[in-house]
C-alpha cells in the first residue's frame, strides 16, 4: 500500500544501523510502491484484487513514506496470491495463528526467496489477522 509501516520501520532500523538490510513485500496484484521505487517518482497504478486488501491501494501524492522508502528500502519481493494463500496456511497449521493476507505477506516473500536470506538475522513482521470466514474457508479447502 503507502508504505506507512515499513517507512516507520526502516527509518528506524536504518537510524540505528545504516547496514540493516531492509526488504518490503507486496502482492503482484498491487505493487504500487515497488513500481513507484522503480520508476523514481509515485506513480498511479490500479490494483487487482488481493488476499493482502490490508496492503493494496495507492500512494497519495506528497507522502513522505514514498521518499523514505525509496532512501531505506533495499529491495521489493513480489509475490503471488497462491504464495499468499500458502503462507496464510503454513502459519495456521505450524504455529496456530491466523493471520491476515497482508500480514502473510512477509511469510509469503521468505518462502520464495528464502535461498536469499541463507546465513542471515531474518526478522519477519506478520501484523495483522482481519480475513473474512468466506475467505478462511476458501484458502482452506
Amino acid at each position: 500500500g503507502g508504505g506507512g509501516l515499513i517507512s516507520g520501520i526502516a527509518g528506524y532500523l536504518k537510524s540505528l544501523d545504516e547496514n540493516i538490510e531492509i526488504v518490503g513485500c507486496q502482492p503482484l496484484n498491487s505493487a504500487v510502491m515497488a513500481e513507484s521505487i522503480e520508476a523514481g517518482e509515485i506513480i498511479e497504478m490500479e490494483s487487482q484484487p488481493t488476499l493482502s486488501d490490508g496492503s493494496a491501494g495507492g500512494i497519495e501524492k506528497g507522502s513522505i513514506t514514498f521518499d523514505i522508502c525509496q532512501k531505506y528500502v533495499n529491495d521489493f519481493i513480489l509475490v503471488s496470491e497462491e504464495e499468499i494463500r500458502e503462507a496464510i496456511k503454513l502459519v495456521l497449521e505450524k504455529h496456530s495463528m491466523l493471520i491476515e493476507g497482508a500480514g502473510a505477506l512477509t511469510v509469503a516473500s521468505f518462502m520464495k526467496a528464502k535461498e536469499s536470506f541463507k546465513g542471515k538475522n531474518v526478522v519477519l513482521v506478520i501484523s495483522g489477522a482481519k480475513i473474512s470466514m468466506d475467505i478462511l474457508k476458501e484458502i482452506l479447502s
